[in-house]
């Protein structure tokens, strides 16, 4: 019998204690990275190209349990795509059942925000989240980006920054590229499942960590059948110095993956052994993924302001196959095929100065965003046998437009208080014309407007100890095909707010909040559509807690547990008040450590070796019809051996072999065409990857 490893509460908080009492017997002095940019603002540009290392507090932030997740914190453990980096981010388990190569499903703070919807992600200065997807509203994937140019991650919960616009209601993240091995880099990856991978990169050996070129191609056969992937991505970036403060920085990027998928098996089926465990009952499920894109941004910055000036450009493309039921709606088999393509233009700027109103820290910024967005998606049913198509639900060209102007300002009345404050406005417009079935060369347009207020009090109790308050609105933009002519574009408003303490010792950071949120509505995944429907209001409080320290010389570690309820206010057919919202997950904990050596030097080579490891928890997640799903815990771990240029290492995923479900369901099936149909539901699974091995080598020139 198949059963998945249960990961108790109390399993997860003694792992959390403990690292919290380890930490600080072996911690010593930290620097915090930070940038002549961050001095001034925190802003959606990327940061500079230069970087300076101090000793000192972490800069003022917008909430208690924002986090910054450096390089050290990224390469601790093994990860196989950058999505997988989304793991070190508090509160966040990410999973990837509809194979590899699909926009990972996020879980963040009690939010299922499966492939982006409840979280903002900017990469390299440009918008990740697709408006309008047909698979769902924010599908962001993050497979164009190769694990080694990306140099830090930093994660705002909430909704509490002027800068945060569309899908920011569980929170933003922001991922900055740069690569840290001067020259030529080749490396070979060599693994379980035919895996074979190759990355070059190349940075000048004077330029700083934001000038590089990068290459990626990947290979995998999969752990099973309808799991094979491919995937192909460049990126690029460079700073180019003006003089007189002024700096332009140049992006651009392309990707290719093309995937297959196993999709889903009966739990009752695997439980019984009637099917294998890695098997398929329907192997033509898959996809394909393309993105291209461009970015400009020009900054100027001196003593008393900053401004900055970007635009860029976007191509997308997707193509999934997915079979959630069988043979249940349609004889010839419910296989949806779902096609999306944008293209995708804006630009962004902000202008920051001193006020020197209370103190030389005041500050006002004024900034605006634009993005326009041209869609066009279709999805149809295909039969299973030859792939004809059987039925067409939607076949629509979109037109998105979303204009934005906020204010933020600050002041700090007291040395112990600093007041941060603003408002932003959004204008969004749509229109969407049918261009099959009955209502064929139907146009229509929609516009609407939403205002947030965000506001944040810092007081700094101890000069280690600060306190913060923070409160703020946000919103989810709907699904342009399905407004009606003339209508007010009904937004998803998020009321978002927290409390909590932030700790900065010389050799330890610490924070804990508490933390609410509601929606005025929800979208939840319906297999019948294959797509996330809205569904009503929405509740989820909790609370958070992370800590990070610097052990003795080459010690990382980090650790954070999440604790989230989330319930409907409000009632429909499918669900009643106080229910628990499905998918979204109660308990999220996860441990990041790794210790770096000096083992001397041969034939006057620097020899170094590198252990690290990870454990990634997902503990109490509802289902429908008031189930509960499996409990995770997964350990990934990794071993590295550098010899001047070259290094050679081995990468385990999954070390304990866990047998654990990436995905889980509950509803209607009929997968014998023959059988009788029934709507009795059942639960459904997507088995997760089992044990794998990764050896690399690298060498840099």
């Amino acid at each position: 019998m198949f059963r998945s490893l249960r990961a108790s509460p109390s399993f997860i908080g003694a792992c959390f204690v403990m690292i919290i009492l380890a930490s600080p017997a072996a911690a010593q002095d930290a620097t915090v990275t930070s940038t002549p940019t961050e001095a001034l603002t925190s802003s959606v540009a990327e940061p500079p190209a230069y970087e300076v290392s101090v000793r000192a507090s972490a800069p003022v932030r917008r909430s208690a349990s924002e986090v910054v997740r450096t390089r050290a914190v990224l390469q601790a453990a093994p990860h196989r795509s950058t999505d997988e980096l989304l793991f070190v981010v508090p509160g966040v388990f990410v999973t990837q059942h509809g194979g590899e190569g699909k926009a990972f499903q996020i879980f963040y703070r009690g939010f299922d925000a499966v492939h982006g919807q409840d979280i903002e992600i900017w990469a390299g200065g440009a918008p990740v989240n697709d408006v309008s997807n047909i698979h769902g509203q924010g599908y962001a994937d993050l497979h164009f980006l190769p694990v080694e140019v990306v140099r830090e991650l930093r994660a705002t919960p909430g909704s509490y920054d002027p800068r945060q616009g569309d899908f920011a209601v569980a929170g933003t993240l922001r991922v900055d590229l740069g690569y840290d091995h001067p020259g030529i880099t080749a490396k070979l990856d060599l693994g379980s499942f035919d895996a074979r991978r190759v990355f070059v990169a190349y940075r000048p050996d004077s330029a700083p960590e934001s000038n590089f070129g990068a290459v990626e191609i990947y290979h995998t056969g999969g752990f099973g059948p309808s799991r094979a992937a491919d995937r192909a991505s460049a990126v690029g970036q460079w700073v180019l110095p003006l003089g007189e403060g002024n700096d332009l920085r140049l992006m651009t990027s392309a990707y290719s993956g093309r995937f297959s998928s196993a999709g889903v098996l009966l739990l009752s089926d695997i439980e019984s052994g009637s099917v294998d465990r890695f098997s398929t009952y329907d192997p033509t499920q898959g996809g394909s993924a393309s993105r291209g894109q461009i970015v400009a941004e020009l900054t100027h910055r001196d003593e008393e302001a900053r401004w900055s000036l970007a635009t860029y450009g976007v191509l997308r493309s997707m193509r999934l196959r997915e079979n959630f039921t069988g043979f249940l709606n349609d004889p010839n088999g419910d296989s949806e095929q779902q096609l999306n393509s944008a293209v995708v233009a804006g630009a962004y700027g902000s202008y920051r100065r001193k006020l020197h109103l209370f103190s030389d820290k005041d500050t006002i910024e004024v900034g605006f965003f634009g993005r326009s967005d041209w869609v066009e998606q279709s999805q149809r049913r295909l039969s299973i046998t030859d792939s004809t198509v059987t039925d067409e639900s939607v076949n629509a060209s979109v037109k998105g437009f979303d204009i934005a102007g906020y204010l933020d300002l600050a002041l700090t009345p007291f040395e112990i208080l600093t007041l941060r404050g603003g408002a932003r406005i959004d204008g969004l417009g749509y229109s969407s014309e049918d261009n099959g079935g009955a209502a064929q060369g139907q146009a229509r347009a929609s516009q609407g407007t939403h205002l947030g207020a965000k506001a944040t009090i810092d007081l700094r109790v101890l000069p280690e100890l600060h306190a913060l308050v923070s409160y703020g609105d946000g919103f989810r933009s709907p699904q342009a095909r399905s407004l009606a002519e003339g209508q007010t574009t009904p937004f998803t408003t998020v009321r978002s707010a927290e409390a909590g303490f932030q700790l900065a010792l010389p050799f330890l950071a610490a924070s804990v909040a508490g933390f609410r949120t509601t929606l005025s509505d929800d979208l939840v995944f319906d297999q019948s559509t294959s797509r996330n429907e809205r569904v009503p209001s929405t509740e989820r409080f909790g609370v958070t807690a992370d800590v990070s320290a610097r052990g003795i010389e080459g010690l990382t570690l980090v650790a954070s547990i999440t604790f989230t309820h989330a319930a409907f206010t409000d009632s429909d057919a499918r669900y009643q008040a106080g229910d628990l919202v499905p998918y979204a997950p109660q308990i999220v904990a996860r441990v990041d450590g790794s210790y770096t050596l000096g083992l001397g030097r041969v034939f006057d080579l620097e020899v170094e070796a590198q252990v690290g490891a990870a454990l990634s928890v997902l503990a109490r997640r509802p289902l429908p019809f008031k189930e509960m799903g499996h409990d995770v815990a997964l350990v990934d771990a990794r071993a590295q051996l550098s010899v001047g240029p070259v290094e050679v290492g081995l990468e385990l995923f999954n070390l304990l072999d866990t047998q654990w479900f990436d995905g889980e369901f509950v509803f209607a099936t009929r997968w014998d065409p023959n059988a009788a149909s029934s709507l009795v539901p059942q639960r459904v699974v997507t088995v997760g990857p089992p044990r794998a091995l990764l050896f690399t080598l690298a060498v840099h020139i």
